[in-house]
């Protein structure tokens, strides 16, 4: 994982090179993180600036940047550093348990690789991160500590695979809350062959996954959902899901320095 890091001794940004889906159009782009040592706007955006310069240096790209929990004051310092709000991730969230889905499903099998991937892939050919996905990425995914094979939920009628419902729980074997002793659930990813869409195949299948919660004692859930998939917001909210916060992501293309050269 190619990383780049600047520091002016105090304060420090780190980037690194984002792993995307197999798009069409392909640029670096890196996922920026800073640590500021006090609040301060004006350090914030020195480090945003300092970022932008270094990935110039380095021979340009895009930079994102995300904020976790916006608010109406949260757009103001990475617009004065050049950087643009352009995506939007809403976290809904619910208790368990929720009514009971009208589908049954399975959890996953080694003969399921290809129908996952090709699911995946026709569901989410327009998303950054979830599309493209190889047999290698779902091999590395499901090695981490918090995947269990009967937590993917797959749904399978007349030898059909028509989607997924692939639950994750945090706050036990996941990486990002290991130290909670809360232990929640997410709908990491859902999907529906294209050939089911708008068949009430997602909303059945979103309830199987929370069923399959509820058997392991989990009494909450979330998930994320971009802020413009309408279709995905609807069913979510139709099965109680409601918006808890947003995290804002924000961009900047940079050329290349070429003073550099």
């Amino acid at each position: 994982m190619e990383e780049l890091l600047v520091s002016d001794g105090t304060d420090h940004a780190t980037l690194i090179k984002k792993e995307v889906g197999q798009n069409k159009k392909q640029i670096d782009t890196w996922i920026l993180n800073i640590d500021i040592r006090e609040v301060s706007k004006e350090r914030s955006q020195r480090m945003l600036e300092a970022a932008a310069q270094t990935v110039s240096i380095a021979g340009g790209g895009n930079i994102e940047y995300w904020i976790e929990n916006v608010d109406d004051e949260s757009d103001s310092i990475p617009i004065s550093a050049g950087y643009l709000p352009f995506r939007d991730l809403k976290i809904l969230s619910r208790s368990l348990p929720a009514v009971p889905s009208k589908v049954t499903t399975r959890g996953f099998v080694a003969s399921d690789v290809q129908d996952i991937i090709r699911i995946n892939n026709s569901a989410f050919d327009w998303h950054p991160e979830q599309s493209g996905m190889t047999e290698e990425r779902l091999q590395d995914t499901q090695s981490e500590a918090w995947h269990l094979d009967e937590g993917f939920r797959i749904l399978e009628e007349n030898k059909t695979i028509k989607g997924f419902c692939w639950m994750k729980i945090h706050g036990k074997f996941c990486s990002c809350c290991s130290s909670s002793k809360k232990l929640k659930g997410e709908i990491f990813v859902i999907a529906v062959d294209p050939s089911f869409q708008g068949t009430g195949v997602g909303r059945q299948l979103a309830l199987s996954g929370l069923e399959w919660l509820s058997t392991q004692k989990i009494r909450e859930t979330f998930l994320y959902v971009e802020s413009d998939n309408f279709a995905a917001l609807k069913i979510y909210e139709s099965i109680g899901f409601k918006h808890s916060s947003t995290n804002r992501c924000f961009h900047r293309v940079i050329r290349k320095d070429d003073s550099q050269s």
